[in-house]
């Protein structure tokens, strides 16, 4: 490259550089997994109800004591100083207290299908008898003055009867109508929280986290633990895992593919000049994924360290060519590395890309943004190598040269050529090759395709500390993380909650039939208005005013004076009809949100443990046919149909792309077929040893399968045009196999380094892909010379 050609490359590299580092401080980690999701109608209401309800999260502060007075007593410090917290709106220690009931007729507005039987049987003349004769005793025992008010304006007690049942709030924590959040043993407890600002905001979720913890810090005493939950904490230590994903992964595949170049490569001092550009590219993809993507998914951070890894092929190429140019004592050698090698670089580098471009075909949104990212990665990353490294490597060379103690051959590489001759020099030994490879095909072909774990790579409370305290809560208080959530959406907010309030009266009948293990809803606590008048109409045909009668008859029979009841009476003789529509908001919020679509109304429904759903989930879809069924646990049948549909899509493209490359340089159909056919062998034999490693198969490490096959193209592409240049095997196998193990290696501990990952997903996709990289080392580099070595 001359002095003209030279500046404005340099320009142009150094303002695009100052960009990124611009750009790069803007880029942003989703805090949530539903860029993790297909497109499902199951899967898109979770992903919707995340977005619209990701602010309206409770928080959750179990208090845990040695003693029940020290639980006690910790509680009421901890609640205090909460309530002085900023980013805190209200302090809850205890379940809301039921509605006080002026008028007992206006029970009926907060009785589901079970309370309503309950309040017709009370009505009855047996019903009135025994709740007449339980009045008696109530009234005679110590204390019974604070109860005056109460019976003698609803001597059958109407107005408690819709809240005998526990009252299920905030993921199935249980409690009674109006006590405290408190185990059976009085050691734990709970507060609930009402967080200001949305989760998903990092500065709100960062705030109410401080402020907890510094709560927790200040009233911290022995024999006393506080563990704390919540959709704010849970979002800020997603957001921290992820951006320690990223940042690790990426050091790690830099640390891990730099040693294994220096290893590998014949010139250990070549790293002085891939190194720069591979950091150069990795910015420039990083600065474009600030740019493409406002949050990027948890699955897509692992881009970092395949560019790394993948890129550093890129550098093996044209410093090994670099290095033959020199050898050959060309004049300018950085001139005719970069002449000779930038058409298989950059069509390499185009393949692989095209392969990862591939992944633009899933339909999960985390996947595409991988694919697009290392697609990019892969070509500017080429691109920087090229600019930068012939003229970098040329110095180096220059300098080595001129010192009294240069190297008169070069180190590293372990011999691999020679040994990779040596193994494959007799027919009989090139057959043995061959038997290991067609062994492990026939056992790819015999086993079958892997089971694929079709669920989405799950976080456990190992990976998120605030997953543990769910369930330590849930432990003590009831409830489950597995419930799933009926979804009522309606651009009408009354028609939403209409039909969230139908869901409820039929999971209120299931759960008495044991068909369901408990369930959450707005309507136990603040039903629709066009709920309470149906409840009420249902009352109506009970027709209360005859009921007056009956209840002076068994008074009487109690020995009560008629007259103390008087306002009973006239309640029953004028039932209310007062409808309202108060609920205390933290409740609300829970049930309640709105988006750019209408409003969601969300009813939780925990199935019960062993028993099939099936039924269950055919009542909840009766009473709402419109609803839309989902939670975690449901996106198992999507997955599956995604995956279905994807990964033949994503196999094909990448095919397409790796036969349309291989057409293109090798240009001979027998050439071609054997190329294909290694690829081919090495897939099978990557899922035959990930059975043996325990890879386990999921919807994201499935779908980078098939980029192996771009991904690993260039190790056979090289070794067939080093054969058809120099006429022999072995000297290509002399020549490429260095350079193959090289770029092979470098690829592997690129995708090595995500094993360190706390997110399972790209821990999975880390190893398939090491795997893949190593097994295609193998394949290329001793399954072709052992195959030349028959057919010649």
């Amino acid at each position: 490259m001359g002095v003209s050609g030279a500046k404005p490359l340099t320009v142009i590299i150094l303002l695009v550089t100052i960009a990124s580092l611009f750009f790069v401080t803007r880029l942003g980690l989703s805090k949530d997994l539903t860029t993790l999701f297909p497109h499902t109608p199951e899967a898109d209401m979770l992903a919707r109800v995340t977005r619209a309800f990701g602010g309206g999260d409770l928080g959750l502060v179990l208090v845990r004591g040695d003693e029940p007075d020290a639980a006690l007593a910790a509680t009421e410090a901890l609640a205090k100083e909460l309530g002085g917290c900023a980013s805190i709106a209200a302090v809850h220690t205890s379940v809301p207290a039921a509605p006080a009931a002026t008028d007992p007729t206006e029970a009926w507005r907060f009785a589901g299908p079970r309370a309503r039987e309950r309040l017709a049987h009370a009505l009855t003349p047996d019903g009135m008898a025994e709740r007449l004769h339980e009045l008696r005793a109530l009234v005679l025992a110590p204390g019974a003055g604070d109860l005056a008010d109460l019976v003698t304006k609803d001597p059958l007690r109407l107005s408690l009867i819709p809240w005998e049942d526990r009252v299920e709030l905030a993921a199935g924590v249980t409690g009674e109508a109006g006590g405290a959040f408190v185990s059976k043993d009085r050691r734990a407890r709970l507060i609930v929280l009402e967080p200001r600002g949305r989760a998903f905001d990092p500065d709100a979720a960062a705030r109410f986290t401080d402020d907890v913890d510094a709560a927790v810090a200040r009233v911290a005493r022995p024999g006393v633990s506080v563990d704390v939950a919540g959709g704010h904490v849970v979002a800020r230590q997603t957001e921290a895992m992820i951006r320690s994903d990223l940042e690790r992964s990426g050091a790690l595949s830099f640390v891990l593919s730099s040693v294994v170049f220096a290893v590998a490569f014949p010139r250990r001092r070549a790293l002085v000049a891939v190194l720069p550009p591979l950091a150069l590219g990795t910015l420039w993809t990083t600065a474009l994924a600030a740019l493409l993507y406002p949050q990027l998914s948890a699955v897509a951070t692992g881009f970092t360290a395949v560019v790394i890894g993948v890129g550093v092929d890129t550098g093996v190429h044209v410093y090994g060519r670099l290095l033959v140019a020199v050898r050959e004592g060309e004049p300018n050698p950085a001139v005719v590395a970069r002449r000779e090698t930038w058409r298989p670089t950059l069509g390499a580098a185009v393949a692989a890309g095209g392969a990862f471009g591939c992944l633009l075909l899933s339909e999960i949104e985390g996947m595409r943004q991988l694919g697009l990212l290392c697609a990019a990665g892969e070509v500017l990353t080429a691109l920087a190598i090229l600019a930068l490294v012939p003229e970098l490597g040329a110095l180096l060379e220059r300098r080595a040269a001129a010192s009294p103690r240069r190297e008169s051959q070069p180190r590293g590489g372990f011999g691999i050529g020679r040994w990779v001759v040596a193994l494959t020099a007799t027919r009989a030994r090139a057959v043995a090759v061959l038997a290991v490879v067609a062994v492990g095909g026939v056992a790819a072909v015999a086993l079958g395709l892997p089971r694929v774990e079709t669920g989405i790579a799950t976080l456990d409370a190992r990976t998120l500390p605030a997953l543990a305290a769910y369930d330590a809560i849930y432990s003590q208080f009831g409830g489950t993380r597995g419930q799933v959530m009926v979804v009522s959406a309606d651009p009408d907010p009354a028609r939403a909650r209409a039909r969230a309030d139908a869901v409820a009266e039929a999971a209120d009948r299931l759960l008495g039939r044991g068909a369901i293990a408990g369930y959450d809803a707005l309507a136990t606590v603040a039903p629709s208005p066009e709920m309470q008048r149906y409840r009420l109409a249902e009352r109506d045909r009970l027709e209360l005013p005859a009921r007056g009668d009956a209840l002076t008859l068994g008074l009487e029979k109690e020995g009560f004076s008629v007259v103390e009841f008087r306002s009973a009476l006239d309640a029953l003789e004028h039932p209310s009809t007062r409808v309202t529509d108060d609920a205390p908001e933290w409740i609300r919020r829970r049930h309640l949100a709105t988006d750019a679509e209408g409003t969601l109304a969300v009813t939780f429904v925990r199935f019960a443990p062993g028993k099939d759903s099936s039924e269950a989930r055919a009542v909840l879809r009766a009473a709402d046919p419109a609803a839309v069924i989902t939670g975690f646990g449901e996106l198992e049948a999507g997955l599956a149909r995604s995956l279905a549909k994807d990964l033949p899509k994503v196999l094909a493209g990448a095919a397409l792309i790796v036969i349309f490359a291989l057409g293109a340089s090798l240009r001979r159909p027998a050439r071609v077929a054997l190329a294909a056919g290694v690829l081919a062998v090495e897939i099978a034999l990557v899922l035959v040893l990930a059975r043996a490693f325990g890879v386990r198969w999921h919807v994201y490490d499935a779908l980078v399968l098939p980029v192996l096959l771009g991904i690993t193209l260039d190790e056979v592409l090289f070794l067939l045009e080093a054969d058809e240049r120099s006429g022999s095997i072995e000297a290509a196998v002399v020549e490429q196999a260095p350079l193959a193990t090289a770029t092979a290696l470098t690829t592997a501990a690129g995708f090595a380094a995500l094993t360190v990952c706390k997110f399972p997903g790209l821990v999975d996709v880390g190893m398939v892909g090491a795997l893949g990289s190593s097994v295609g080392l193998f394949v290329a580099i001793v399954a072709i010379p052992a195959f030349f070595r028959l057919t010649r």
